[in-house]
């Protein structure tokens, strides 16, 4: 599966379908109580959901509902700070959910604790070997994540066929990006990805023995670059494996 956002339409369209099932949490009363915990422990308005994460979140809500028909199904969500997957995923009933974040503040998130948050490095997590059965990773890879211990602890944690999610800024354009030397956002530096960087993130998955996930969903190509953050226009793209071991399910 390696799919990307085409044009702003789509991005509002699926801003929409999440609405629509009463699955939209980027107002501040969709979180209701929740907000009250995180401001008396911070001292600062708990975050809402990102809409420029529309598009990551609906498409990884319904390929996880796809393929993880069981609720019990452990996932994680990987650098999960103000990630709406999470609230998602716990109002659609799945009961073992998991996020890690280098941001301390992840632990008083909405959904505490029925929502397990942990403090730790993408690439040293706390969890036991081949615990995941879904593992998520919405627009992380690109600010900072070391990209060979951040794919042996994917590696690591997913069951034996288990399905992987990823989303991250991508252009296949070819336009001229100019980030200033030295950018850091989240105090971490910020990376591009064009077509030859992400195949070879994908190709370091292909390593380990990871397959693509519905490999009939191959669409790198965009025309538009929807997406207008710190002086750059881009896109996103996401990119679905499957953890080796098991057979391809349909």
């Amino acid at each position: 599966m390696l799919i990307t956002l085409k044009n702003r339409e789509e991005l509002d369209a699926c801003r929409r379908r999440l609405r629509d099932r009463g699955l939209d949490f980027s107002t501040p009363d969709a979180l209701g109580f929740w907000r009250w915990p995180y401001r008396l422990r911070y001292r600062i308005p708990l975050p809402t959901a990102d809409t420029l994460k529309s598009w990551d979140v609906a498409h990884a809500v319904e390929e996880i509902e796809r393929f993880a028909l069981d609720r019990a199904t452990p996932i994680l969500d990987m650098g999960c700070f103000n990630s709406e997957v999470v609230y998602v995923l716990h109002r659609l009933g799945y009961t073992e959910i998991h996020g890690c974040d280098l941001n301390p503040s992840c632990r008083w998130m909405p959904f505490f604790p029925s929502i397990r948050y942990r403090l730790a490095d993408l690439t040293k997590t706390p969890y036991a070997d081949r615990s995941m059965g879904v593992i998520t990773c919405l627009s992380v890879v690109e600010h900072g994540v070391p990209i060979e211990p951040f794919v042996d602890e994917v590696a690591r944690l997913l069951r034996p066929g288990g399905l992987f999610l990823f989303t991250t800024d991508y252009d296949a354009t070819g336009a001229p990006h100019e980030i200033p030397p030295g950018t850091r956002l989240f105090g971490q530096p910020w990376t591009l990805f064009d077509p030859k960087s992400l195949q070879a993130l994908i190709d370091r998955f292909l390593a380990k023995g990871f397959t693509l996930a519905r490999p009939e969903l191959n669409d790198p190509h965009h025309e538009e670059r929807p997406v207008l953050w710190e002086g750059q226009n881009y896109t996103f793209v996401m990119v679905g494996l499957r953890a080796p071991g098991l057979a391809s399910r349909s």
